[in-house]
């Protein structure tokens, strides 16, 4: 059935309902591999901006690779460029180590075996690309517990992934 499970977890109630869920399966699948991942947005790839007349473009250089630069509008280059604010790396440091500890002591507890990955970029993105990359059949994850509202203008990580992942998906509540 399932062999490879991957659980997404952020500290909440909902990844830590996610988290015994996915060591509960793990125990009935024989031979699954389970892996704990949590993402920190914070310490991805700083993005620049570079100004163009009117509008700004996200850029990650101030240099453009050579096999774009010939759709790029003449004229443009590191004059109208903005930098990326700075990266508190110290404080991703702590919340990577505040994480690892958090799932590692939970598995501890419930004698589960697992593999704890930290993995930096943008939460939606970042998840899929992980669970395409590795062959990931299951992925666990917890309900946002968004209101109506919110859910409406933000969308929640659990629907876009069900909507964005080649794997199934279960949303834990």
């Amino acid at each position: 059935m399932y062999k490879n499970i991957a659980i997404a977890y952020d500290g909440s109630e909902g990844s830590r309902l996610a988290l015994d869920k996915g060591i509960e399966l793990s125990k009935i699948l024989p031979g699954a591999k389970l892996t704990v991942i949590y993402v920190n947005e914070e310490a991805q790839e700083r993005t620049g901006y570079m100004d163009v007349g009117r509008a700004s473009a996200p850029v990650t250089s101030a240099n453009v690779d050579s096999s774009y630069a010939q759709f790029m509008p003449q004229g443009i280059g590191d004059d109208g460029y903005r930098p990326p604010q700075e990266v508190d790396t110290a404080r991703a440091s702590e919340y990577s180590k505040h994480m690892h500890n958090s799932i590692q002591q939970q598995l501890d507890a419930k004698n589960a075996e697992a593999s704890v990955l930290a993995l930096e970029g943008p939460v939606i993105k970042t998840i899929i690309g992980f669970v395409d990359e590795q062959n990931i059949d299951l992925l666990i994850v917890g309900n946002s517990g968004k209101s109506g509202l919110q859910k409406f203008f933000v969308g929640s990580i659990s629907s876009k992934l069900i909507k964005d992942s080649n794997s199934t998906v279960l949303v834990v509540k």
